[in-house]
């Protein structure tokens, strides 16, 4: 399965696409304050295949506010390898991990390469589980 996130900056708004393994559109998430009328304007302009997904994503115009990204795995190893700072124990970073809906997983990996630019200036990183539970991608 391939999955999708799309989060608007100023909104928080956020969408997951969820793909099949022939490239079919099979879920679709809506996250946070949506209306009706919000849904039905983006249902309008949804991909149904992968394909479409990638070449909207080459061609997107970064003005419209909404910020796409791909997330293949979204497992607690790939957020694990992922995360620059392996200290505290294992077992709570995974508790606090599987306590998070599927969209939080998909932004806490997808947020780790922000974090390590914002970190770059020499403060410290949150503990894994810290990152987590206090949920620094929002």
């Amino acid at each position: 399965m391939r999955i999708f996130i799309a989060k608007h900056q100023k909104t928080g708004l956020k969408i997951t696409f969820k793909y099949d393994l022939n490239g079919i559109l099979r879920q679709l998430e809506f996250d946070g304050p949506w209306t009706a009328g919000k849904i039905e304007k983006v249902s309008a302009n949804v991909t149904s295949t992968t394909d479409a997904m990638l070449s909207r994503m080459k061609t997107h115009d970064l003005t419209s506010g909404w910020i796409f990204a791909e997330c293949t795995d979204v497992s607690f190893d790939a957020f694990y390898r992922k995360y620059p700072r392996k200290v505290g124990p294992k077992e709570l970073t995974e508790k606090a991990w599987n306590k998070l809906p599927e969209a939080d997983k998909l932004e806490a990996i997808l947020f780790i390469d922000e974090l390590v630019n914002l970190k770059s200036d020499g403060t410290a990183y949150p503990y894994p589980a810290t990152y987590l539970n206090k949920k620094y991608w929002r």
